[in-house]
């Protein structure tokens, strides 16, 4: 099962960005939204930024996410595990 994930941008390097969603941080690639900027969240799937979003809907995203997490005792940095860049590193 592929899931999107509401993620906020903490750095960015060239096409390669470092993200923060639930207290799990790891690298993406922005090819696909060259404006994206730190501090904007974005949805993110397969490894890839695929849409900018507003903070408000982010949090509420995510506020669903820990209900779901509470509920049924999975951990949240197992299902965010998607291969990441191997590309330039976020400095």
């Amino acid at each position: 099962m592929c899931l999107a994930i509401p993620a906020r941008v903490i750095k960015i390097n060239k096409n390669i960005a470092e993200i923060e969603s639930l207290g799990v941080k790891k690298k993406i690639d922005i090819s696909l939204l060259p404006e994206v900027k730190a501090g904007d969240f974005v949805i993110v799937h397969a490894g890839f930024a695929i849409q900018i979003i507003d903070s408000s809907e982010a949090l509420i995203t995510e506020g669903y996410w820990k209900e779901y997490f509470a509920e049924t005792g999975d951990e949240y940095e197992e299902m965010f595990i998607a291969e990441s860049p191997e590309k330039d590193d976020v400095q």
